[in-house]
């Protein structure tokens, strides 16, 4: 997988993004709002590690944190930025749920992006400036 190249131009958005990832962060489903904005195809998608929508931006520390195996068993909320395909960005106010078999396993989660508001964006960028000194 190439390396995005980070462009300083924000993408907007006004609908939820959703996708599904299995165990591993592989992504299983991604909705059409999703695709556009990621700037893939949804074929493209399926099949593809969801790290391929991490920022540069977004200290390591961060991204491992939420998306260590004993945080993944649990709802979380957080605000990321993301790359597109074409190297603009986009910030989300990140929901994830588990989802769970017929046995009540977790099986994998479901990923809702919102768009984030200023003040949520202007709070990361705060923490994140914590982690590049």
């Amino acid at each position: 997988m190439h390396q995005l190249i980070p462009l300083d131009i924000e993408y907007t958005y006004k609908n939820n993004l959703i996708y599904e990832i299995d165990l591993y962060g592989i992504i299983t489903y991604a909705n059409a709002n999703f695709a556009e904005v990621s700037g893939f195809r949804r074929e493209e998608l399926i099949g593809k590690n969801h790290r391929i929508f991490k920022h540069p931006d977004v200290p390591n520390e961060i991204y491992e944190k939420l998306w260590s195996t004993d945080k993944r068993l649990k709802k979380w909320f957080s605000t990321l930025k993301n790359i597109r395909r074409d190297g603009m960005y986009f910030w989300s106010n990140v929901h994830t749920t588990p989802k769970y078999d017929k046995n009540n396993e977790v099986i994998g989660f479901i990923v809702v992006h919102k768009p984030a508001s200023k003040i949520d964006i202007e709070e990361e960028i705060e923490l994140y400036a914590q982690y590049h000194h």
